[in-house]
């Protein structure tokens, strides 16, 4: 196994995310009251899979470096607003287009308890993820190709294996194409401070959030389409604005 980890390294996490996300997709039938609670076991394994390749390859290279970008500092500072902004504004502008075009909002209701527990839940599963996305997947890729070639991989990777075929299969599509969209712009952010891994988790947080929030009983094919159109259009923003000429090394694993 070690050998083979070694030769299609990346190959190998995106599998091993796949195979760990079975027996913790299981667990939701053992646990079903959790689902209540936004609590997704699944997301558990992007994370399991760095550890569990530094243990058998022996090489904690990996896991230093993802400690290394979980920090904050003052250089971050100015991103904390727009990280908190852009998804947040994106969602409540899909939102917005959903009511007006009669799709109504249904409020996400619980108790203080509740609230809690989910926002807990749904923070720990974002960081989960960002581990393995942005905190392995993304700085390796980079190694290999620019920022913009990078985050559609990852993009790519990250929709797939979420398998939400919420509306079928053009669901799926749409659905993946919002999240290419999206990792191109937390893509632009996290080389921006220096490949800033809490800046991601943060990112990833409000979106969810928000989600629940501002979108909750809409998930649907015409909200895919919304959101693919809303994100589609930041992106684009920053693709001209930029031309995604954004090659800081730094943020490159070594």
């Amino acid at each position: 196994m070690k050998k083979i980890i070694e030769k299609y390294y990346l190959s190998s996490f995106y599998i091993i995310t796949f195979i760990f996300a079975i027996p913790l997709l299981m667990l939701h039938f053992i646990f079903q009251s959790v689902g209540k609670y936004s609590v997704s076991f699944t997301q558990l394994s992007p994370a399991f899979a760095v550890v569990f390749i530094s243990i058998i390859l022996k090489d904690r290279t990996d896991l230093r470096y993802i400690k290394s970008r979980l920090h904050f500092d003052l250089s971050i500072v100015k991103w904390v607003i727009p990280v908190i902004a852009i998804p947040g504004i994106c969602i409540a502008v899909s939102g917005f287009i959903m009511s007006y075009y009669k799709i109504s909002y249904i409020p996400w209701q619980g108790n203080p308890l509740f609230y809690i527990l989910n926002t807990t839940a749904i923070l720990a599963g974002c960081a989960a993820e960002e581990i393995g996305w942005r905190g392995f997947l993304l700085p390796n890729f980079q190694k290999k190709y620019s920022p913009f070639i990078s985050s559609i991989i990852v993009g790519v990777l990250w929709g797939i294996w979420h398998l939400n075929f919420t509306g079928g299969t053009l669901g799926f599509i749409l659905y993946t194409i919002t999240i290419i969209e999206m990792s191109i712009l937390m893509t632009w952010v996290f080389n921006k401070t220096n490949g800033n891994l809490l800046l991601m988790i943060v990112w990833h947080f409000i979106f969810n959030l928000a989600s629940h929030i501002l979108l909750w009983e809409r998930f649907n094919i015409s909200l895919f389409i919304v959101e693919s159109i809303v994100f589609g259009i930041l992106c684009t923003v920053i693709l001209v604005l930029t031309r995604y000429e954004n090659n800081n090394k730094k943020c490159m694993k070594e």
